[in-house]
């Protein structure tokens, strides 16, 4: 079946080209949403759009479906990339980064609609993030107080040494409120390496993909990505991975401590969490991440502990 310039078809998890994979899990329909950076640049005469698959038992899925078509006019004209979808006051938030027109800068903006696969309409007026910043990756968190927070990465490509910085949003969603602040920066880690890409001669300490998570003793823990030493992980492999920073005090605003020890360190990364139809925690990420095009998503179950989360050892 097509519909719009895709085939719709039934197909499995390991069959699906995809980077930066996020799962929403409706209890409501008893389904399984799953987004992620695929039409990201268009084909042709096909402008890049968000698409959605949707599966009842996070093996068996049909799509793709058009969530998100940008209107005429639209800021973001390439480079969609990495949405993720949150439930806010009843209804369905996409965060996703978009690249606006010559001069401008990579940023996330909200989209909005009242069905978790869409579609989706602009919400913001252009990006939250800074408008003279190059950004990506922004992820929703709402603290204890009821702010909600943008949590998104300041590109490497632009300040050599990437941040992670968090910023305040409006009510609606629809703005961000005051000054960014840092939650770390990566040049700092020791497991970290240089990134590069000879299109624009640059290296740097790149920053993706950052989530967040409530533990049960009141951390608040975020996961992100970037690229490792060989010989640093649980497997010594070095590649695309996956690092934990907590606050203690459960405050977006610190004092952040890195663990030393990887999540992942397995050329998979660009993680979130989701849970299941029934409860159980799991990371959603792509894998491998290299050689481009061979990339899947990829649900691991994650155990839960006092402090945070581990990924169980397999042998």
């Amino acid at each position: 079946m097509k519909i719009g310039f895709r085939t719709i078809n039934k197909v499995k998890t390991e069959t699906i080209q995809m980077r930066d994979p996020f799962i929403f899990t409706s209890q409501q329909e008893q389904k399984y949403y799953l987004f992620g950076t695929t039409f990201a640049d268009g084909c042709g005469d096909q402008d890049p759009v968000f698409e959605v698959y949707v599966s009842n038992n996070l093996e068996d899925w049909e799509g793709p479906y058009v969530a998100f078509q940008p209107p005429k006019g639209f800021w973001g004209v390439r480079q969609y990339w990495a949405p993720e979808v949150f439930e806010i006051d009843g209804c369905f938030y996409m965060f996703a980064s978009f690249k606006g027109g010559i001069g401008e800068h990579r940023g996330t903006g909200v989209l909005v609609s009242d069905h978790p696969a869409g579609p989706y309409v602009p919400h913001s007026e252009g990006p939250v993030t800074p408008n003279d910043w190059e950004c990506l990756d922004g992820t929703y968190f709402e603290d204890k107080n009821g702010e909600r927070w943008m949590v998104f990465c300041h590109e490497w490509t632009q300040i050599y040494e990437g941040r992670i910085k968090a910023i305040r949003l409006s009510k609606d969603l629809k703005r961000s409120v005051g000054k960014p602040i840092e939650i770390l920066n990566a040049a700092q880690m020791p497991w970290i390496r240089h990134f590069g890409d000879p299109r624009i001669e640059k290296t740097g300490y790149l920053t993706d993909a950052p989530f967040m998570y409530m533990a049960k003793s009141g951390e608040l823990v975020m996961l992100w990505s970037s690229y490792s030493v060989p010989n640093y992980g649980d497997n010594g492999l070095g590649g695309y991975t996956v690092a934990i920073v907590r606050s203690k005090a459960g405050e977006i605003t610190g004092e952040w401590i890195h663990d030393k020890q990887l999540l992942l360190d397995r050329n998979a990364g660009h993680s979130s969490l989701f849970r299941d139809l029934s409860g159980q925690l799991f990371i959603c990420t792509h894998y491998p991440d290299t050689p481009h095009g061979s990339e899947r998503p990829l649900f691991i179950k994650v155990e839960e502990r006092e402090n945070g989360i581990v990924v169980p050892v397999t042998k």
